[in-house]
């Protein structure tokens, strides 16, 4: 018995030099991916910008969905994988932030440098008023605290439902029945205008442009919407299952005997049954709406995107009170019927149900989502061995990005958030001038 293990392993041996190259190129592979894209990511120049935004200003957030719409100028139209594979490249993103403290409410951009000139151009087509200002990143405020006097909570936002669903948009906001529009940032404005001294809430959207392949389920979904009949991709089983029963069909008479023949019904055999949702129109006003969403965000420009929230505050003061308000602003862009943002409980700083240490899991946890909100991490082609961190992107179009995201409008009345005291004007026609 011996002698033949021997005897086998010898054979197995005799082709290390086909069996070893497999086995590294199997275990090297994602450290490789991994190890280069790092290095890409490490490379990129970063610019953050500050934007201040008049007072009075008048512009609906549908200048917002164009500055947004215009952003997806970033987008790569496909990596190719020469450039993956051989220099890390992965699909560029760009993160717009709202940070809020005793001091004020703040709204950054933060981008590659290459795309400085298509940031700046975009915000000032819209807003013209507008002054982005260059500024060093505001995250560096935890270096000169120490850290071990504060605690966080934070989590990631993703889509509750599928992703062609909408979440509620500004429109929906503008069109309440009510004496004026509401700004649906305001909320989340009015909880930042009321930290106290040594609270920090930050709020960050990624965004990484996509293509159109999600728009294949939003299409399907439509489909199914309308009742027609919506032929699912096949599985290889099911593809070898229709095989099998070809060849059985196609068994030649005479070569299976049969006990006897199968009696014949005439009329039945032609006649294919009727199915009941063939109709191809919507079936309630429900379905009627839930289509016309669909198709609203199907026209849009998307966005692969990471919505992350972190607050901040000394240890011994910690409350949740504002960490339940924050969760709440966000609540409310969503649509029972459509769509709405929860958290991704698997970067939600809440202790573990079950674990041996739990609160070494949790400050583990905490640390690596400030590591994350810092870096501004997104989901890699492999995943970041820094970051212990599931984490998941959900597709927004531009609408649903600017409802979120956008300048302060009039209704918003918080004296905290950080605007400018006026207006930009050219000088008046008439002035005196001199001659040296």
């Amino acid at each position: 018995m011996s002698d033949l293990l021997i005897e086998t392993l010898s054979g197995y041996l005799s082709y290390w030099w086909v069996v070893v190259p497999v086995i590294a190129y199997i275990l090297g592979k994602d450290w490789w991916l991994a190890h280069i894209t790092d290095e890409h990511i490490d490379a990129i120049e970063w610019i953050m910008w500050e934007i201040s935004i008049p007072k009075d200003n008048l512009k609906s957030i549908k200048a917002m969905e164009q500055v947004i719409t215009s952003l997806h100028g970033i987008y790569s139209f496909g990596i190719l994988k020469k450039d993956k594979w051989l220099k890390g490249v992965i699909e560029p993103w760009i993160s717009l932030e709202m940070v809020g403290m005793a001091k004020g409410v703040h709204f950054y951009v933060r981008a590659p440098k290459k795309f400085k000139n298509l940031v700046e151009a975009s915000f000032f087509a819209q807003f013209p008023d507008a002054e982005l200002l260059q500024v060093e990143d505001y995250t560096s405020l935890i270096k000169t605290k120490t850290f071990a006097n504060y605690d966080i909570f934070g989590t990631d936002f993703v889509l509750a439902e599928k992703d062609y669903l909408p979440i509620k948009t500004y429109e929906y906001f503008e069109d309440m029945k009510e004496e004026k529009t509401f700004d649906p940032l305001a909320t989340l404005t009015e909880v930042m205008a009321g930290l106290k001294e040594d609270e920090m809430i930050w709020i960050q959207i990624l965004l990484r442009a996509t293509g159109d392949d999600w728009r294949k389920g939003a299409e399907t979904a439509i489909k199914e919407i309308m009742g027609e009949k919506v032929q699912k991709p096949k599985s290889s089983l099911d593809i070898v299952k229709e095989e099998l029963l070809h060849l059985v069909k196609n068994v030649p008479r005479g070569v299976i005997p049969a006990p006897f023949e199968a009696p014949k019904m005439s009329g039945l055999a032609s006649e294919e049954k009727k199915d009941p949702k063939s109709n191809s129109s919507p079936r309630t006003p429900g379905d009627t709406d839930k289509m016309k969403a669909i198709s609203n965000k199907m026209s849009k420009k998307a966005f692969n995107t990471l919505i992350r929230f972190i607050y901040i505050d000394d240890k011994d003061n910690f409350s949740g009170e504002n960490t339940t308000a924050v969760m709440g602003a966000l609540r409310q862009f969503g649509d029972a019927n459509l769509n709405s943002l929860r958290p991704n409980m698997n970067t939600m700083t809440l202790k573990p149900r079950r674990s041996f240490n739990k609160k070494k899991v949790l400050a583990k946890k905490k640390r690596n989502l400030m590591i994350a909100y810092i870096e501004r991490a997104m989901p890699r082609y492999v995943k970041n061995p820094e970051i212990d961190l599931n984490l998941k992107t959900s597709i927004l179009g531009a609408d649903e990005v600017a409802t979120i995201f956008h300048p302060p409008t009039d209704y918003v009345k918080s004296e905290k958030v950080k605007a400018i005291q006026s207006r930009k004007g050219n000088p008046p026609t008439n002035l005196p001038t001199f001659e040296s």
